[in-house]
């Protein structure tokens, strides 16, 4: 499966609409999805879950305490 366009709105640190083409990446298999912690790289694979599932990856993620 590829996506072709995924679009948000108040989900995540995206507040406002925002819609990302892959079909812009042609026939390109392989991409980067990168930017500074916080500024929604892993809400893109939720939405994708999301839409796809019912259910992002929120619960999957807690909080992590330092052993030491």
């Amino acid at each position: 499966m590829k996506p072709i366009k995924l679009t948000m709105r108040a989900f995540g640190p995206y507040k406002k609409e925002e819609t990302i083409d892959f079909s812009k990446l042609h026939d390109n298999r392989l991409f980067v999805i990168s930017g500074a912690t916080g500024a929604g790289k892993t809400t893109i694979f939720d939405g994708i879950c999301f839409a796809l599932y019912g259910l992002g990856s929120g619960s999957d993620r807690k909080e992590v305490k330092d052993a030491s």
